[in-house]
């Protein structure tokens, strides 16, 4: 096997598929094995690991794992290549959720569900989740191996100390009451509507000073956004609710999970949701709504709900955040689940699937 590359529509800073593309990337690297990653949209941070699509050439010695979680000219550029193809899927979020919000983004979601049938004659494929795995399955691929993404946990932890990080530190440390935490792309799949009721709700009944802080960017998605800075207003939480934009693992990204008293996730559709490892990763209690892949990804950790009824939720969460034994217990349970998204079972189990090929 002479290279190992990937290709994506776009390399996207701080985005989880970005990320774990480019970790793989750092990995195949330093295993001796000459490896490239090629997409249409470059973040210029990552220059020094990628290229356009353009430039790929097929060799029918190389391998190419085409990271898929959305309808794009990429897959007829990969269709027509030499090289030995593994389709790695992250899931497509069904394009019901953006349209009338997004028409142009709906079809590419819609597109993708197409598209991926397409590749069904690889036959194998990788899945970021078991959640995933099965959905690859059901549509017909014959043998799927889960490899979860690699979470740098050392580069959050590091970039607490980061120069962008002092401001997030004295952002959060001016507010008061409980801190609820989202991270997320602003999307209509991941809910954060439901998040500014329940904090609506939080506020009214449990503590008038609890703060929401919803971290991540809204590419694609300024129609939603602008429903949620509606909604924000209606219930006159300009002041409590933060719409923080996008922060990098190396920019202070960690400072928020160390700061905060609660994750919570209102999200209806995830292939994976890397922030609740994250949030984990910083014994930061989760909440989460038990839907799609976050069901695969919590297991037996955290607290999961089946109803978004906001007092309920809320109540939960107050109840266990005032009883510290409670919380140990809580979070000491989330730190052993965190065990089977150790990096090094990651990387073993990257290595046993470019070993078999």
């Amino acid at each position: 096997m002479t290279e190992i590359n990937q290709i994506l529509p776009a390399l996207v800073y701080g985005d989880a598929i970005g990320n774990h593309a480019y970790e793989l990337w750092r990995l195949l690297n330093r295993w001796g094995i000459k490896s490239t990653i090629y997409a249409d949209y470059i973040d210029p941070r990552y220059r020094q690991a990628a290229r356009h699509y353009s430039e790929l050439r097929g060799n029918q010695d190389n391998t190419l794992i085409y990271h898929y979680s959305i309808g794009s000219k990429i897959t007829d550029a990969v269709l027509g290549l030499a090289d030995r193809v593994i389709p790695y899927y992250h899931n497509i979020t069904p394009a019901s959720f953006f349209v009338g919000l997004n028409d142009a983004l709906a079809r590419e979601l819609a597109e993708g569900r197409t598209q991926l049938a397409r590749l069904r004659h690889y036959g194998y494929a990788l899945a970021a989740s078991e959640y995933n795995r099965r959905e690859l399955l059901d549509i017909g691929f014959t043998s799927v191996d889960v490899v979860s993404y690699l979470v740098d946990f050392a580069r959050l932890d590091r970039g607490i100390a980061s120069p962008r990080a002092s401001k997030y530190q004295a952002m959060l440390s001016s507010a008061k009451g409980h801190k609820l935490l989202f991270v997320g792309r602003i999307a209509p799949n991941k809910c954060q509507h439901d998040l500014i009721h329940l904090l609506y709700y939080y506020r009214a009944v449990i503590d008038p000073h609890a703060t929401l802080w919803l971290v991540g960017g809204n590419a694609n998605a300024g129609a939603y956004q602008l429903h949620l800075e509606t909604l924000v207003a209606r219930h006159s939480l300009q002041d409590a609710v933060h719409l923080v934009g996008p922060v990098g693992t190396d920019d202070g990204l960690g400072v928020f999970y160390q700061r905060a008293d609660a994750f919570v996730c209102m999200s209806e559709h995830e292939g994976f949701c890397v922030p609740i490892i994250e949030a984990m990763h910083f014994g930061l209690p989760v909440f989460a709504y038990d839907a799609t892949g976050v069901t695969y990804t919590m297991k037996d950790s955290g607290v999961r709900f089946v109803e978004k009824r906001f007092d309920l939720v809320a109540e939960t969460i107050f109840h266990m955040l005032r009883n510290p034994q409670l919380r140990t217990a809580l979070v000491q349970q989330q730190h052993a689940g965190l065990a089977q998204w150790d990096a090094e079972r990651v990387k073993s189990a990257f290595k046993r699937v470019i070993q078999h090929e």
